[in-house]
């Protein structure tokens, strides 16, 4: 397996680049994993490896988000205590499936996901954006339980693109700001990316030299993007990066 000795300090430094750009997508809107899981493959990984490895970066930018947004008093916990377990059991499920997936399956389902939800994306970015003055609604309904627990086993098996379904789910489905819903998804992600890292960890599917690495940078970009989507243009910049990713997304696909 592929250790820090291993990388050169130009590598360490592209990884870390990575890492910033990753997280701080992530944290605005969504989108960061595909930038995480490609610079792991280049170390050498295999795709489900990378993808396992890739967590332990997510799970560091989730934290610093988290504390970004709770220094500012802008964490709804308490939506979190019914917002939560849905998204944990289906990580859990997603998680333990992934890790027994060969790669000849998870590429090519990889590339048909992203495919799917970058048209969607791009056909209604406004599902992103709830209707002004809205009240958020409750997530304990039968159809709201359902599309977190979907959520979180798209988000236990590939996680790529997982940030940009939760917000569709939280500010376009549930209905909360988007600052709001940007600090909810941070906390449901942190909680159940913890959960996944172990699952991966357990299975060999985390390289922790790379991952660390990777880790430093999306920290660090996930604070600063925090920062800002709290400040007076943090909605307009998070509507127009959620346009930006899908396309970006798009993009990606066709040039596979």
């Amino acid at each position: 397996m592929i250790g820090l000795e291993t990388l050169d300090a130009g590598l360490v430094a592209a990884m870390i680049g990575a890492g910033l750009i990753a997280g701080a997508l992530n944290t605005l809107a969504g989108g960061g994993t595909l930038v995480l899981v490609p610079a792991l493959m280049l170390t050498g990984m295999t795709a489900t490896v990378a993808n396992g490895t890739s967590r332990v970066a997510v799970l560091a930018q989730c934290a610093a988000s988290v504390i970004g947004f709770a220094r500012r008093g802008r964490l709804p916990t308490v939506a979190a205590r019914t917002v939560v377990p849905p998204v944990l059991a289906g990580a859990a499920l997603g998680a333990v499936l992934a890790t027994r997936m060969p790669d000849r399956v998870y590429e090519p389902m990889l590339l048909v996901t992203l495919t799917v939800m970058a048209l969607a994306m791009l056909v209604s970015p406004a599902r992103f954006r709830p209707p002004p003055d809205s009240a958020p609604r409750p997530a304990t309904t039968p159809a709201a339980v359902l599309a977190l627990f979907v959520a979180g086993i798209y988000g236990g098996v590939l996680q790529a693109g997982a940030g940009l379904v939760f917000l569709a789910i939280l500010a376009g489905g549930l209905r909360y700001d988007l600052v709001a819903a940007n600090a909810l998804k941070a906390l449901v992600m942190l909680i159940y990316i913890a959960g996944t890292v172990a699952v991966f960890a357990s299975a060999d599917h985390v390289v922790w030299g790379p991952a660390l690495v990777l880790a430093v940078g999306a920290a660090i970009g996930a604070w600063l993007a925090s920062q800002l989507a709290m400040s007076p243009r943090g909605l307009e910049i998070t509507n127009k990066l959620v346009v930006v990713v899908a396309v970006g997304l798009a993009i990606t696909v066709a040039l596979r």
